[in-house]
This record gives C-alpha cells, structure tokens and sequence, in this order.
C-alpha cells in the first residue's frame, strides 16, 4: 500500500479563513442539531418582540453572551432573558 503526499502553498490569511470558515459550518452543524440559529443582532431583534439593539447589548454584558463572528445564539438570547 503506497500513500500518496501532496503539499499545498497558501498564504496565512488564506489558511486562516479556510479555518474560519470549516469551524463556523461545524458551530452551524451542532446548533442545527440542537434546533438552534445564529443570528446576527437585528435578527435577533425581528424575532424576539420588544428587543432592541440597546436592550440586546445590555443583556450580552450581563450574562457575558459571547458572539461567534457577530453572530449570537438565539437560545442562549432567550434563556438569558429568562434569567433576568
């Protein structure tokens, strides 16, 4: 049996979004699995009524909501809402 090794050239920034990219399809996989969304702010805004852009960066210092590329959990949202 023979393997065959094949070296690739690319810049660090391309590797970079490469990377990026493959771990944000893996986050998005996971958060389907758990019928969950990552939405950006003014989705999260057109889907939870009464939430404003204030009220939202408010809540995300609060309860410490970390962003995934600008993106939040719209389940962590709502379960942060709840707590407070």
């Amino acid at each position: 049996m023979t393997t065959e090794i094949k070296f690739v050239l690319i810049t660090t920034d391309e590797l970079t979004k490469l990377l990026e990219e493959a771990c944000e399809r893996a986050v998005t996989r996971v958060l389907a699995n758990q019928e969950d969304e990552l939405l950006n702010i003014s989705q999260i805004c057109e889907r939870i009524p009464g939430m404003t852009y204030y009220l939202f960066k408010n809540l995300c210092k609060e309860q410490k909501i970390k962003s995934v590329r600008g993106r939040y959990s719209l389940k962590r949202v709502k379960t942060a809402l709840e707590s407070t």
